[in-house]
């Protein structure tokens, strides 16, 4: 996951316009005509839960509502609707990419998007970690302790910060899918929405059609424990590509040495460098430290087409050249890390993840990686000074489950490996579990994902697990590796 571990590059701006109101089963949701972008038409609106479920006192909150109808004249009557990833991202700002990704489904179902609560227009949980006047504050500490202390503050005055975990906003989507009238729903959820989307499961199975799940990230799959170890192995799986290419292996032929000589410098020390701020000619020195610049490695291997420059860039910098190394660091503290809900982040990881870390675990995974341990201690670091959410004794259970689930994975996914899609698997028991050849956390950019756009539509139309043609999987590549 990453620290936001994201399906699809968050997309597109929604804007809000009057229109006529539509009230659907006299329940107290007001959807009005809206505009997304690549969208002929579209519903948006918000509906009240309280903050805290269990008492039904209290503070309400809003969660931001986009509805986009089925566009056909058949319309089937379980919606798909989209869990975000994260933890922190916004459902409702990727409906344009998920509605232009899935015409076809779209023209028989209704597509549904709801912000998590406090993620983007859901009483999202902000927080500033960086200095945007200064590049060297992207090349720190995951969260700044000092900002972490200021951004709780900064919220404990209108928000509990316990009450922003995965089952109970599970509980607020089964509220929002009776309001709207849906018996039932077909899940789809990417990253950290699959544990969002396979906790409904569990609370609400009565009400599940079906599961799409891309990048499984159980309940059971405690971040980032094992980061480092699943970075190594997808990062040596790409080097091992590059050589096995002709024209990479020409370019690189001694990748994985140099790789070795990259961390083994870095160790050493931050190396400084001049580099040019984005969106100006300026240009200015940064120390890049072996921290940052394993993080931006691990963050190219999300998805095919930056993961295939990974050679050049380790390639660089062994001749010296670290500039597009700390380039692309920046680049995503500022797009990826620094977007999103963070305090959302923090309530779920504190309570669902890093607590059931074991004392000297995740640093023994670590050790010999080139990714290391920061991560993990940088996390506990910031928890420490986050509120605690109690969560239930069975959360870390297994799902358990016969509602037919699609299950893709990339080969060489950095953060939820095919392993995690195996274990899943063994308990759904009416799941088909695919590996995307030379696929990452992302697939977009591999030749032949027609194989795949035609799988989900199928497995949709069908609401079954079986029967589905998968021998196209095998004729999907990547297109290349960036040599220059």
């Amino acid at each position: 996951m990453r620290k936001k571990f994201f399906f699809i590059a968050i997309a597109l701006i929604i804007t809000l316009q009057s229109a006529s109101a539509v009230r659907q089963n006299g329940s107290k949701v007001v959807l009005n005509d809206c505009e997304i972008r690549g969208v002929a038409k579209a519903k948006c609106g918000t509906y009240e839960v309280y903050e805290n479920r269990a008492t039904k006192k209290g503070r309400k909150i809003s969660l931001k509502i986009v509805l986009i109808p089925a566009t056909g004249d058949k319309r089937e009557p379980e919606p798909l609707v989209y869990f975000a990833g994260g933890p922190g991202g916004s459902a409702t700002e990727d409906a344009s990419g998920i509605a232009q990704a899935f015409p076809r489904i779209l023209a028989h179902r209704d597509l549904l998007f709801v912000d998590q609560r406090g993620t983007g227009g859901s009483h999202p949980l902000d927080c500033k970690f960086y200095d945007a006047s200064d590049l060297q504050t992207y090349l720190g500490h995951f969260f700044p302790l000092d900002d972490v202390r200021k951004c709780r503050e900064q919220l404990e005055t209108n928000s509990d910060l316990k009450l922003y975990i995965t089952t109970i906003a599970a509980d607020d989507m089964d509220e929002v899918r009776e309001a709207l009238g849906y018996e039932r729903l077909n899940l789809f959820g990417g990253s950290y929405g699959t544990r969002a989307a396979l906790t409904y499961l569990k609370r609400h199975p009565q009400h599940v059609r079906a599961a799409l799940l891309q990048g499984v990230s159980p309940t059971y799959h405690f971040m980032p424990s094992d980061f480092p170890q699943q970075t190594e192995r997808a990062l040596q799986g790409v080097l091992s590509e590059c050589l096995a290419d002709k024209a990479c292996s020409e370019a690189f032929p001694n990748i994985k040495e140099e790789t070795k000589s990259v961390l083994a410098q870095l160790i050493k020390g931050p190396v400084e460098i001049e580099i040019q701020k984005p969106k100006s000619n300026d240009r200015v020195k940064v120390k890049l430290s072996r921290n940052l610049a394993a993080e931006a490695i691990r963050y190219m291997l999300y998805s095919p087409v930056p993961a295939s420059r990974v050679p050049l860039v380790l390639h660089l910098a062994s001749q010296g050249n670290y500039v597009p190394l700390a380039q692309t660091a920046i680049r995503y503290r500022m797009n990826l890390v620094a977007g999103g809900a963070n305090g959302m982040y923090l309530s779920v990881t504190c309570a669902e993840d890093l607590p059931w870390i074991k004392a000297g675990e995740g640093e023994r995974m670590a050790a010999n990686t080139f990714l290391g341990d920061y991560r993990l201690r940088q996390q506990r670091e910031a928890c420490t000074l986050w509120p605690r959410a109690e969560i239930e004794r069975d959360y870390a259970q297994p799902v358990k489950s016969d509602v037919p689930v699609l299950i893709l994975t990339g080969e060489w996914d950095p953060v939820t490996p095919p392993s995690n899609a195996e274990r899943a698997a063994k308990t759904l028991t009416n799941s088909l579990n695919i590996v995307v050849p030379s696929g990452a956390h992302g697939l977009d950019g591999l030749e032949g994902m027609d194989c795949i756009d035609n799988l989900i539509v199928e497995f949709i139309e069908s609401g079954s697990s079986k029967g589905l043609n998968t021998e196209c999987v095998k004729m999907i590549h990547r297109k290349g590796f960036a040599i220059k």
